[in-house]
Protein backbone atom coordinates (compact mmCIF):
# COMPACT_ATOMS: atom_id res chain seq x y z
CA UNK A 1 0.00 0.00 0.00
CA UNK A 2 1.30 3.39 -0.77
CA UNK A 3 1.41 6.49 2.09
CA UNK A 4 -1.74 9.02 1.76
CA UNK A 5 -0.05 12.02 0.25
CA UNK A 6 -0.12 14.10 -3.20
CA UNK A 7 0.50 11.34 -5.06
CA UNK A 8 -2.92 9.42 -4.38
CA UNK A 9 -5.19 11.34 -6.74
CA UNK A 10 -2.69 10.90 -9.68
CA UNK A 11 -2.61 7.09 -9.00
CA UNK A 12 -6.81 7.22 -8.91
CA UNK A 13 -7.16 9.51 -11.64
CA UNK A 14 -4.47 6.97 -13.38
CA UNK A 15 -7.10 4.24 -13.00
CA UNK A 16 -3.61 2.24 -11.18
CA UNK A 17 -5.21 -0.03 -8.45
CA UNK A 18 -0.97 -1.08 -8.00
CA UNK A 19 -2.34 -4.35 -6.22
CA UNK A 20 -0.86 -6.37 -8.85
CA UNK A 21 0.16 -7.06 -12.25
CA UNK A 22 -2.79 -8.17 -13.42
CA UNK A 23 -5.54 -5.39 -11.87
CA UNK A 24 -3.00 -3.04 -13.77
CA UNK A 25 -3.69 -4.35 -17.09
CA UNK A 26 -7.14 -4.53 -16.54
CA UNK A 27 -7.37 -0.41 -15.40
CA UNK A 28 -5.40 -0.18 -18.87
CA UNK A 29 -6.79 3.54 -19.71
CA UNK A 30 -5.28 6.21 -22.10
CA UNK A 31 -3.46 8.95 -19.74
CA UNK A 32 -0.51 11.28 -19.72
CA UNK A 33 2.01 12.11 -17.38
CA UNK A 34 2.35 16.02 -16.64
CA UNK A 35 5.05 17.89 -14.67
CA UNK A 36 4.61 21.39 -13.78
CA UNK A 37 8.54 23.08 -14.21
CA UNK A 38 9.44 26.27 -12.00
CA UNK A 39 12.19 27.64 -10.03
CA UNK A 40 11.41 29.26 -6.90
CA UNK A 41 13.15 31.79 -5.32
CA UNK A 42 13.64 30.77 -0.86
CA UNK A 43 10.79 30.79 1.32
CA UNK A 44 7.71 31.16 -1.01
CA UNK A 45 3.87 30.09 -0.68
CA UNK A 46 3.03 28.36 -3.84
CA UNK A 47 -0.13 27.07 -5.37
CA UNK A 48 -0.50 24.87 -8.89
CA UNK A 49 -3.80 23.70 -10.34
CA UNK A 50 -5.62 23.08 -13.74
CA UNK A 51 -8.76 24.67 -15.14
CA UNK A 52 -10.26 23.91 -18.33
CA UNK A 53 -10.08 26.66 -21.94
CA UNK A 54 -13.56 28.46 -20.44
CA UNK A 55 -12.09 28.60 -16.28
CA UNK A 56 -13.63 26.04 -14.62
CA UNK A 57 -11.69 24.65 -11.99
CA UNK A 58 -10.77 20.84 -12.58
CA UNK A 59 -8.12 20.13 -9.56
CA UNK A 60 -5.63 21.16 -7.54
CA UNK A 61 -1.73 19.92 -8.06
CA UNK A 62 0.05 21.55 -5.11
CA UNK A 63 0.27 23.67 -2.37
CA UNK A 64 2.94 24.61 0.36
CA UNK A 65 2.22 22.72 3.61
CA UNK A 66 2.32 26.56 5.39
CA UNK A 67 -1.09 27.13 3.97
CA UNK A 68 -2.12 23.51 2.75
CA UNK A 69 -1.41 22.13 6.05
CA UNK A 70 -0.67 24.63 8.74
CA UNK A 71 -3.68 26.68 8.18
CA UNK A 72 -1.95 30.50 7.97
CA UNK A 73 -4.87 31.54 5.87
CA UNK A 74 -7.24 30.41 8.11
CA UNK A 75 -6.66 31.00 12.12
CA UNK A 76 -7.24 33.26 14.95
CA UNK A 77 -6.45 36.96 15.02
CA UNK A 78 -6.34 40.10 12.43
CA UNK A 79 -5.32 39.73 8.76
CA UNK A 80 -2.60 41.97 9.39
CA UNK A 81 -0.98 41.59 12.67
CA UNK A 82 2.77 41.85 12.83
CA UNK A 83 4.41 38.88 12.20
CA UNK A 84 7.36 36.97 13.25
CA UNK A 85 9.00 33.64 12.81
CA UNK A 86 7.11 30.82 12.86
CA UNK A 87 4.05 33.58 14.03
CA UNK A 88 1.09 31.46 15.65
CA UNK A 89 -2.00 33.91 14.87
CA UNK A 90 -3.17 36.13 12.01
CA UNK A 91 -5.02 34.97 9.13
CA UNK A 92 -2.70 35.84 5.65
CA UNK A 93 -6.19 36.33 3.71
CA UNK A 94 -3.50 37.44 1.10
CA UNK A 95 -1.22 34.56 1.15
CA UNK A 96 -2.65 32.69 -2.43
CA UNK A 97 -5.77 34.49 -3.53
CA UNK A 98 -6.42 33.57 -6.64
CA UNK A 99 -5.91 29.95 -5.70
CA UNK A 100 -7.99 30.18 -2.88
CA UNK A 101 -11.12 31.52 -4.60
CA UNK A 102 -11.32 29.74 -7.82
CA UNK A 103 -11.24 26.54 -6.17
CA UNK A 104 -14.73 28.02 -5.42
CA UNK A 105 -14.20 25.59 -1.73
CA UNK A 106 -15.17 27.45 1.47
CA UNK A 107 -14.49 26.22 4.92
CA UNK A 108 -15.62 28.29 8.50
CA UNK A 109 -13.88 31.22 9.63
CA UNK A 110 -11.85 30.79 12.78
CA UNK A 111 -11.11 33.30 15.84
CA UNK A 112 -9.72 33.22 19.04
CA UNK A 113 -11.59 31.18 21.44
CA UNK A 114 -10.72 33.42 24.33
CA UNK A 115 -14.09 34.51 25.65
CA UNK A 116 -12.17 37.46 27.05
CA UNK A 117 -13.43 40.75 25.93
CA UNK A 118 -11.12 42.54 23.47
CA UNK A 119 -8.92 39.70 23.31
CA UNK A 120 -9.72 38.86 19.86
CA UNK A 121 -7.06 42.11 18.59
CA UNK A 122 -4.77 40.96 20.83
CA UNK A 123 -1.12 39.41 20.21
CA UNK A 124 -1.16 37.90 24.33
CA UNK A 125 -1.09 34.78 25.90
CA UNK A 126 -4.81 33.35 25.63
CA UNK A 127 -4.00 31.34 28.65
CA UNK A 128 -7.40 29.87 29.43
CA UNK A 129 -7.57 28.28 25.79
CA UNK A 130 -4.12 27.60 25.34
CA UNK A 131 -3.13 24.26 24.50
CA UNK A 132 0.26 22.55 23.50
CA UNK A 133 2.05 23.91 20.18
CA UNK A 134 4.14 22.18 18.20
CA UNK A 135 5.28 24.09 15.66
CA UNK A 136 4.18 27.81 16.17
CA UNK A 137 6.29 29.82 18.19
CA UNK A 138 5.40 32.88 20.55
CA UNK A 139 5.39 36.21 19.13
CA UNK A 140 9.08 37.23 19.26
CA UNK A 141 10.58 41.16 19.27
CA UNK A 142 12.60 42.73 16.45
CA UNK A 143 15.78 42.13 18.24
CA UNK A 144 14.80 38.46 19.28
CA UNK A 145 13.40 38.15 15.42
CA UNK A 146 16.65 38.63 13.99
CA UNK A 147 18.51 36.28 16.06
CA UNK A 148 15.77 33.41 15.87
CA UNK A 149 16.66 33.72 11.72
CA UNK A 150 20.38 32.93 12.38
CA UNK A 151 19.79 29.72 14.99
CA UNK A 152 16.11 29.03 13.51
CA UNK A 153 14.89 27.75 16.69
CA UNK A 154 11.77 29.09 19.43
CA UNK A 155 13.28 30.23 22.54
CA UNK A 156 11.45 28.25 24.95
CA UNK A 157 9.45 25.72 22.99
CA UNK A 158 8.12 24.03 26.22
CA UNK A 159 6.84 26.99 27.41
CA UNK A 160 4.27 27.84 24.78
CA UNK A 161 0.74 26.93 24.48
CA UNK A 162 -1.31 28.41 21.88
CA UNK A 163 -5.23 29.04 21.38
CA UNK A 164 -6.21 27.07 18.22
CA UNK A 165 -9.29 29.02 17.78
CA UNK A 166 -13.17 28.05 17.04
CA UNK A 167 -15.24 28.62 14.27
CA UNK A 168 -17.40 31.82 13.89
CA UNK A 169 -21.07 31.46 12.93
CA UNK A 170 -22.13 32.41 9.24
CA UNK A 171 -18.35 33.46 8.19
CA UNK A 172 -16.45 31.45 5.99
CA UNK A 173 -13.11 31.58 4.19
CA UNK A 174 -11.13 30.11 0.93
CA UNK A 175 -8.38 28.90 3.23
CA UNK A 176 -8.67 25.68 5.25
CA UNK A 177 -7.99 25.02 8.76
CA UNK A 178 -4.26 23.34 10.01
CA UNK A 179 -4.49 19.58 9.72
CA UNK A 180 -1.22 18.61 12.31
CA UNK A 181 -2.86 18.54 15.71
CA UNK A 182 -2.49 15.35 16.91
CA UNK A 183 -4.06 15.85 20.60
CA UNK A 184 -7.07 17.60 21.42
CA UNK A 185 -7.17 19.29 25.09
CA UNK A 186 -10.76 19.26 26.28
CA UNK A 187 -9.82 21.78 28.84
CA UNK A 188 -8.40 24.21 26.59
CA UNK A 189 -9.46 23.56 23.05
CA UNK A 190 -13.03 24.33 21.84
CA UNK A 191 -14.58 21.32 20.58
CA UNK A 192 -14.61 22.83 16.79
CA UNK A 193 -10.59 22.01 16.64
CA UNK A 194 -11.87 18.10 16.98
CA UNK A 195 -13.28 18.83 12.75
CA UNK A 196 -10.01 20.42 11.54
CA UNK A 197 -8.47 17.76 10.19
CA UNK A 198 -11.90 16.52 8.47
CA UNK A 199 -12.56 20.08 6.81
CA UNK A 200 -8.99 20.29 5.76
CA UNK A 201 -9.70 18.40 2.24
CA UNK A 202 -5.78 19.08 0.68
CA UNK A 203 -3.56 16.09 2.07
CA UNK A 204 -3.02 14.67 -1.10
CA UNK A 205 -1.60 17.74 -3.00
CA UNK A 206 0.23 19.30 0.36
CA UNK A 207 4.28 19.54 0.27
CA UNK A 208 7.13 20.91 1.75
CA UNK A 209 7.98 24.83 0.52
CA UNK A 210 11.04 24.41 -2.10
CA UNK A 211 14.35 25.23 -0.64
CA UNK A 212 14.58 27.60 -3.28
CA UNK A 213 17.17 28.65 -6.58
CA UNK A 214 16.31 24.94 -7.27
CA UNK A 215 14.41 23.64 -10.80
CA UNK A 216 11.53 21.24 -9.38
CA UNK A 217 8.32 20.11 -10.58
CA UNK A 218 5.24 18.27 -9.57
CA UNK A 219 4.08 15.70 -11.93
CA UNK A 220 0.59 14.15 -11.98
CA UNK A 221 -1.70 11.53 -14.14
CA UNK A 222 -4.59 12.48 -16.17
CA UNK A 223 -7.23 10.54 -17.65
CA UNK A 224 -8.02 10.76 -21.29
CA UNK A 225 -12.11 10.33 -19.91
CA UNK A 226 -11.72 12.44 -17.36
CA UNK A 227 -10.33 15.48 -18.89
CA UNK A 228 -10.87 14.97 -22.77
CA UNK A 229 -8.83 16.36 -25.49
CA UNK A 230 -9.51 20.41 -25.27
CA UNK A 231 -6.61 22.77 -23.98
CA UNK A 232 -6.21 23.06 -20.63
CA UNK A 233 -4.77 25.86 -18.20
CA UNK A 234 -2.11 25.50 -15.51
CA UNK A 235 -1.65 27.86 -13.12
CA UNK A 236 1.03 28.78 -10.60
CA UNK A 237 0.86 31.21 -8.22
CA UNK A 238 3.90 32.65 -5.55
CA UNK A 239 3.63 35.01 -2.32
CA UNK A 240 6.46 36.23 -0.60
CA UNK A 241 6.41 38.17 2.63
CA UNK A 242 7.80 41.74 3.03
CA UNK A 243 8.71 41.61 -0.53
CA UNK A 244 8.35 45.45 -0.77
CA UNK A 245 9.13 47.92 -3.64
CA UNK A 246 9.23 51.48 -4.48
CA UNK A 247 5.19 50.99 -5.24
CA UNK A 248 4.21 48.55 -2.87
CA UNK A 249 5.98 49.78 0.34
CA UNK A 250 4.39 49.58 3.68
CA UNK A 251 5.24 50.80 7.73
CA UNK A 252 5.13 49.10 10.40
CA UNK A 253 2.81 51.21 12.44
CA UNK A 254 0.99 52.80 10.11
CA UNK A 255 -0.12 49.43 7.75
CA UNK A 256 -0.01 46.40 10.31
CA UNK A 257 -1.98 46.46 13.11
CA UNK A 258 -0.21 47.48 16.42
CA UNK A 259 -1.22 45.54 19.62
CA UNK A 260 -0.76 48.80 21.92
CA UNK A 261 -0.34 47.13 24.64
CA UNK A 262 2.36 45.01 23.50
CA UNK A 263 3.91 47.54 20.94
CA UNK A 264 7.00 45.91 21.01
CA UNK A 265 6.37 42.51 19.82
CA UNK A 266 5.98 41.61 15.76
CA UNK A 267 7.77 42.24 12.81
CA UNK A 268 6.30 44.12 9.41
CA UNK A 269 5.66 41.59 6.58
CA UNK A 270 3.80 43.51 4.01
CA UNK A 271 5.29 43.81 0.58
CA UNK A 272 3.98 43.09 -3.47
CA UNK A 273 0.95 40.52 -3.22
CA UNK A 274 0.67 37.35 -5.28
CA UNK A 275 1.74 37.13 -8.62
CA UNK A 276 0.37 34.15 -11.31
CA UNK A 277 1.90 32.57 -14.01
CA UNK A 278 -0.67 30.41 -16.55
CA UNK A 279 0.49 27.90 -19.39
CA UNK A 280 -2.41 26.45 -22.00
CA UNK A 281 -1.09 22.69 -23.21
CA UNK A 282 -2.77 19.87 -25.10
CA UNK A 283 -2.66 16.66 -22.34
CA UNK A 284 -2.51 14.30 -25.19
CA UNK A 285 0.02 15.97 -27.32
CA UNK A 286 3.74 14.94 -25.84
CA UNK A 287 5.68 18.40 -25.56
CA UNK A 288 7.03 21.52 -23.52
CA UNK A 289 5.07 24.26 -23.31
CA UNK A 290 6.70 27.51 -21.12
CA UNK A 291 6.13 31.16 -20.25
CA UNK A 292 8.58 33.57 -19.47
CA UNK A 293 5.72 36.39 -18.55
CA UNK A 294 3.52 36.40 -15.60
CA UNK A 295 -0.21 36.84 -16.11
CA UNK A 296 -0.61 39.30 -13.31
CA UNK A 297 -0.77 39.51 -9.29
CA UNK A 298 -3.69 38.77 -6.52
CA UNK A 299 -5.60 41.00 -4.67
CA UNK A 300 -3.58 43.22 -1.80
CA UNK A 301 -5.64 41.93 1.00
CA UNK A 302 -7.13 38.77 -0.38
CA UNK A 303 -11.23 39.56 -0.55
CA UNK A 304 -11.28 38.74 -4.21
CA UNK A 305 -10.42 36.42 -6.21
CA UNK A 306 -9.45 39.26 -8.78
CA UNK A 307 -6.35 39.01 -10.97
CA UNK A 308 -5.06 42.94 -12.01
CA UNK A 309 -3.03 43.02 -15.20
CA UNK A 310 0.63 43.38 -15.08
CA UNK A 311 0.83 47.27 -14.79
CA UNK A 312 4.68 47.91 -14.05
CA UNK A 313 3.63 48.06 -10.04
CA UNK A 314 5.37 44.58 -9.88
CA UNK A 315 8.82 43.91 -9.63
CA UNK A 316 10.60 41.66 -12.30
CA UNK A 317 14.15 41.42 -11.45
CA UNK A 318 16.08 40.37 -8.10
CA UNK A 319 13.78 37.59 -6.63
CA UNK A 320 11.03 40.16 -5.91
CA UNK A 321 7.46 40.08 -7.58
CA UNK A 322 7.56 38.65 -10.75
CA UNK A 323 10.89 37.01 -10.13
CA UNK A 324 10.06 34.99 -7.77
CA UNK A 325 9.85 32.13 -10.55
CA UNK A 326 13.42 32.26 -11.64
CA UNK A 327 14.31 32.04 -15.48
CA UNK A 328 15.53 28.90 -15.92
CA UNK A 329 16.31 26.15 -19.05
CA UNK A 330 14.84 22.91 -19.89
CA UNK A 331 14.38 21.53 -23.43
CA UNK A 332 16.60 24.22 -25.51
CA UNK A 333 13.59 26.48 -24.17
CA UNK A 334 13.61 29.35 -21.21
CA UNK A 335 11.29 30.43 -19.48
CA UNK A 336 9.43 30.42 -15.72
CA UNK A 337 6.73 28.03 -15.92
CA UNK A 338 6.55 25.09 -18.14
CA UNK A 339 4.20 22.08 -18.53
CA UNK A 340 6.22 18.87 -20.16
CA UNK A 341 2.77 16.32 -21.42
CA UNK A 342 3.82 12.92 -22.48
CA UNK A 343 0.56 12.76 -25.17
CA UNK A 344 -2.00 9.90 -24.28
CA UNK A 345 -0.56 6.34 -23.65
CA UNK A 346 -2.13 3.24 -22.10
CA UNK A 347 -1.76 3.19 -18.03
CA UNK A 348 0.53 -0.17 -18.75
CA UNK A 349 3.37 1.81 -19.93
CA UNK A 350 6.40 2.30 -17.58
CA UNK A 351 7.81 5.68 -19.08
CA UNK A 352 10.15 5.74 -15.89
CA UNK A 353 7.34 5.57 -13.96
CA UNK A 354 5.95 2.16 -11.31
CA UNK A 355 3.48 -0.29 -12.69
CA UNK A 356 3.87 -1.91 -8.81
CA UNK A 357 4.26 -1.20 -5.28
CA UNK A 358 7.47 0.46 -5.05
CA UNK A 359 9.46 -1.08 -1.40
CA UNK A 360 9.97 1.30 1.25
CA UNK A 361 13.60 2.43 2.52
CA UNK A 362 15.88 -0.45 4.63
CA UNK A 363 17.67 -0.06 8.08
CA UNK A 364 16.37 3.02 8.50
CA UNK A 365 17.26 4.80 12.15
CA UNK A 366 17.84 8.25 13.05
CA UNK A 367 20.10 10.00 15.55
CA UNK A 368 19.91 13.11 17.12
CA UNK A 369 22.68 15.34 16.19
CA UNK A 370 21.70 18.47 17.90
CA UNK A 371 19.24 19.85 19.79
CA UNK A 372 17.11 21.09 16.60
CA UNK A 373 18.82 18.32 14.29
CA UNK A 374 18.49 14.78 13.67
CA UNK A 375 20.25 12.60 10.96
CA UNK A 376 18.54 10.02 9.28
CA UNK A 377 20.44 7.14 7.79
CA UNK A 378 18.89 3.94 5.56
CA UNK A 379 19.62 1.86 2.32
CA UNK A 380 17.59 2.10 -0.71
CA UNK A 381 15.70 -0.87 -1.59
CA UNK A 382 17.37 -3.45 -4.02
CA UNK A 383 15.76 -4.92 -7.22
CA UNK A 384 14.24 -1.68 -8.09
CA UNK A 385 12.98 -2.20 -11.74
CA UNK A 386 15.73 -0.02 -14.03
CA UNK A 387 13.36 1.82 -15.92
CA UNK A 388 12.10 3.88 -12.78
CA UNK A 389 13.37 7.23 -11.91
CA UNK A 390 13.52 8.01 -9.20
CA UNK A 391 12.72 11.93 -8.25
CA UNK A 392 12.44 12.69 -4.68
CA UNK A 393 12.74 11.47 -0.67
CA UNK A 394 10.28 13.12 1.37
CA UNK A 395 10.69 12.83 5.55
CA UNK A 396 7.46 13.00 7.82
CA UNK A 397 7.75 13.74 11.26
CA UNK A 398 5.62 14.91 14.29
CA UNK A 399 5.86 15.16 18.28
CA UNK A 400 4.80 12.03 20.29
CA UNK A 401 5.13 8.57 21.11
CA UNK A 402 2.55 7.32 18.28
CA UNK A 403 4.57 5.68 15.10
CA UNK A 404 3.75 7.40 11.89
CA UNK A 405 1.26 5.48 9.78
CA UNK A 406 -0.66 5.68 6.56
CA UNK A 407 -3.46 7.40 8.69
CA UNK A 408 -1.11 9.80 10.79
CA UNK A 409 0.95 10.85 7.72
CA UNK A 410 -1.41 13.68 7.05
CA UNK A 411 -0.49 15.40 10.10
CA UNK A 412 3.02 15.05 9.79
CA UNK A 413 5.25 18.12 8.44
CA UNK A 414 7.65 17.04 5.56
CA UNK A 415 11.06 18.24 4.12
CA UNK A 416 11.85 16.85 0.73
CA UNK A 417 14.73 15.97 -1.16
CA UNK A 418 15.56 15.84 -4.61
CA UNK A 419 17.39 12.22 -6.28
CA UNK A 420 19.25 11.76 -8.94
CA UNK A 421 22.08 9.06 -9.54
CA UNK A 422 24.32 11.62 -11.54
CA UNK A 423 26.80 12.56 -9.05
CA UNK A 424 28.07 15.74 -10.60
CA UNK A 425 24.24 17.06 -10.49
CA UNK A 426 25.07 19.56 -7.97
CA UNK A 427 20.88 20.32 -7.98
CA UNK A 428 20.09 17.40 -6.52
CA UNK A 429 20.07 17.22 -2.48
CA UNK A 430 20.87 12.97 -2.70
CA UNK A 431 22.70 10.82 -4.96
CA UNK A 432 22.20 7.17 -5.11
CA UNK A 433 25.37 5.17 -5.54
CA UNK A 434 25.12 1.47 -5.78
CA UNK A 435 23.60 -0.07 -2.18
CA UNK A 436 25.57 2.97 -0.27
CA UNK A 437 23.76 4.50 3.00
CA UNK A 438 21.73 7.65 2.62
CA UNK A 439 21.70 10.07 5.18
CA UNK A 440 19.71 13.17 5.48
CA UNK A 441 19.72 16.22 8.31
CA UNK A 442 16.44 17.12 9.26
CA UNK A 443 16.20 20.31 10.26
CA UNK A 444 14.39 23.20 12.57
CA UNK A 445 13.06 20.57 15.40
CA UNK A 446 13.06 21.56 18.99
CA UNK A 447 15.29 20.06 21.78
CA UNK A 448 13.93 17.48 24.17
CA UNK A 449 10.94 16.52 22.02
CA UNK A 450 10.70 12.41 20.90
CA UNK A 451 9.98 12.65 16.93
CA UNK A 452 8.44 10.34 15.00
CA UNK A 453 9.72 9.87 11.45
CA UNK A 454 8.86 8.36 8.17
CA UNK A 455 10.65 7.90 4.85
CA UNK A 456 9.00 8.05 1.38
CA UNK A 457 10.70 7.91 -1.91
CA UNK A 458 8.71 9.08 -5.30
CA UNK A 459 9.44 8.09 -9.11
CA UNK A 460 8.90 10.59 -11.87
CA UNK A 461 5.44 10.60 -11.73
CA UNK A 462 5.21 11.06 -8.12
CA UNK A 463 4.23 7.58 -7.52
CA UNK A 464 5.20 7.01 -4.35
CA UNK A 465 6.47 3.95 -2.20
CA UNK A 466 5.52 2.52 1.24
CA UNK A 467 6.26 4.21 4.46
CA UNK A 468 9.46 3.23 6.75
CA UNK A 469 9.42 4.41 10.47
CA UNK A 470 12.07 4.98 13.39
CA UNK A 471 11.89 7.75 15.88
CA UNK A 472 14.37 9.88 18.43
CA UNK A 473 14.39 11.89 20.73
CA UNK A 474 16.53 15.44 20.90
CA UNK A 475 18.87 16.55 23.87
CA UNK A 476 17.89 18.98 25.83
CA UNK A 477 18.34 22.78 24.50
CA UNK A 478 20.77 24.77 26.30
CA UNK A 479 20.00 28.01 28.30
CA UNK A 480 19.70 30.84 25.17
CA UNK A 481 20.61 34.32 25.26
CA UNK A 482 17.14 35.28 23.33
CA UNK A 483 15.42 33.46 25.97
CA UNK A 484 13.16 36.24 27.43
CA UNK A 485 10.58 34.03 28.51
CA UNK A 486 10.24 33.90 32.85
CA UNK A 487 7.88 30.84 32.47
CA UNK A 488 6.62 31.66 36.30
CA UNK A 489 6.41 34.79 36.12
CA UNK A 490 4.60 35.24 32.75
CA UNK A 491 1.93 32.12 33.71
CA UNK A 492 1.18 34.79 37.26
CA UNK A 493 1.20 37.89 35.05
CA UNK A 494 -0.84 36.78 31.65
CA UNK A 495 2.36 37.58 29.05
CA UNK A 496 5.52 37.85 28.79
CA UNK A 497 5.65 41.26 28.09
CA UNK A 498 3.91 42.57 30.92
CA UNK A 499 5.65 45.18 33.17
CA UNK A 500 6.97 43.15 35.87
CA UNK A 501 7.88 40.47 34.05
CA UNK A 502 10.39 42.87 32.08
CA UNK A 503 11.73 43.85 35.28
CA UNK A 504 11.94 40.00 36.84
CA UNK A 505 13.80 39.45 33.31
CA UNK A 506 16.36 42.25 33.66
CA UNK A 507 17.02 40.63 37.43
CA UNK A 508 17.83 37.16 36.03
CA UNK A 509 19.84 38.79 33.52
CA UNK A 510 21.76 41.53 35.53
CA UNK A 511 22.17 40.01 38.86
CA UNK A 512 21.72 36.30 38.52
CA UNK A 513 23.38 35.08 35.23
CA UNK A 514 26.71 36.91 36.26
CA UNK A 515 27.27 34.66 39.22
CA UNK A 516 27.87 31.19 39.27
CA UNK A 517 25.64 30.72 41.86
CA UNK A 518 22.61 32.35 39.94
CA UNK A 519 23.76 31.23 36.63
CA UNK A 520 22.99 27.69 38.00
CA UNK A 521 19.72 28.80 39.82
CA UNK A 522 18.33 29.89 36.36
CA UNK A 523 19.11 26.45 34.31
CA UNK A 524 17.31 24.64 37.20
CA UNK A 525 14.27 27.50 37.30
CA UNK A 526 14.21 26.45 33.11
CA UNK A 527 14.51 23.09 33.53
CA UNK A 528 11.47 22.94 36.07
CA UNK A 529 9.59 26.28 35.10
CA UNK A 530 7.69 25.31 32.33
CA UNK A 531 5.76 22.38 33.86
CA UNK A 532 5.24 25.01 37.22
CA UNK A 533 3.78 27.69 34.85
CA UNK A 534 1.54 25.13 33.01
CA UNK A 535 0.07 24.36 36.62
CA UNK A 536 -0.15 28.10 37.32
CA UNK A 537 -2.17 28.67 33.85
CA UNK A 538 -5.02 26.06 35.34
CA UNK A 539 -5.38 28.20 38.01
CA UNK A 540 -6.86 31.68 38.70
CA UNK A 541 -6.32 31.32 42.78
CA UNK A 542 -2.66 29.96 42.37
CA UNK A 543 -1.57 32.57 39.67
CA UNK A 544 -3.03 35.53 42.69
CA UNK A 545 -0.84 34.23 44.58
CA UNK A 546 2.25 33.65 42.90
CA UNK A 547 1.67 37.34 41.68
CA UNK A 548 1.79 38.27 45.88
CA UNK A 549 4.88 36.55 46.34
CA UNK A 550 6.68 37.23 43.14
CA UNK A 551 5.43 41.23 43.22
CA UNK A 552 7.82 43.02 45.93
CA UNK A 553 10.91 40.95 43.75
CA UNK A 554 9.45 42.38 40.57
CA UNK A 555 8.65 46.12 41.68
CA UNK A 556 12.23 46.10 43.45
CA UNK A 557 13.42 44.79 40.06
CA UNK A 558 12.63 47.81 38.45
CA UNK A 559 15.12 50.08 40.26
CA UNK A 560 18.20 47.84 38.81
CA UNK A 561 20.42 50.04 37.05
CA UNK A 562 20.58 49.41 33.45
Amino acid sequence: MIGASKALPGLLLGGLSLLCTDEVAAAEEDASVVAFHYKPVPDLQIAIWLEDSDGNFIRDVFVTQATGKLGIGNRPGIWNFLSSWRFPYGPRTNVLPVWGHRRGTTYPRIVFHDPKEGYQDSLGWHESTSSDENYFCRPLSFDENEVILDVMSCPSPTSFHSDKGMFVAGETSVYPPRNDILEIDPERDHLDVESFADLNDLDAVTGATPSGMSSTFEAITLVRDDVGDGPLVAWIEVSLEHDENSNWEFDREADHYVDTKLAGYGIEWLGQPSVVYRVEFLPGEEGYTVTDSFHGYGSFEGGSGEISPPDGTISLSGGSGADRLRRFSRDGSEGRFGIEASGWSPTDGSGGCATEPLPPVVDLHASPRAFDQVNLKFKMPTGLPADVELHRLSVFYYVGDQAIDEFRLDAALVQEFTICEDSSDESCDVHLDGDSEVSLPVEQLWGDYTYQFAVVYEDRCSFESQVATTDATTPRQNFQTIDTFCVVATAAWGASWNDEVAALRSFRDRVLRPSPLGNAFVNAYYEYGPSVAWWLSKNDYARGVARVLLSPLANAAKYIPR
